[in-house]
């Protein structure tokens, strides 16, 4: 037999769960670092440039999946790193 405080429980399980895994903007905005932190910088280096990293996400605005604002695809930072367009993990 399910008691009341059981059923109530049980029933509030799911909303918890949702909130706890909770992956919205604000989420996002705390894994993200500044351009000055990242070293950014808006030309190649050595011949890396932001279209060709894995954490580049083509715009318009071009943006990065680590550098908070809009990049510029020729940009360049401390974090780049070889891959198609927007497939790091």
């Amino acid at each position: 037999m399910i008691t009341r405080r059981t059923f109530l429980f049980m029933s509030t399980l799911p909303a918890t769960f949702a909130v706890l895994t909770m992956d919205g903007p604000s989420a996002r905005a705390e894994t993200m670092t500044s351009k000055k932190m990242a070293d950014y910088q808006y030309r190649p280096h050595d011949g890396q440039r932001c279209a060709g990293c894995c954490m580049f996400v083509p715009g318009p605005p071009s943006r990065c999946t680590m550098i908070a604002g809009a990049i510029d695809p020729n940009g360049w930072c401390k974090y780049w790193k070889a891959g198609p367009a927007d497939t790091c993990s």
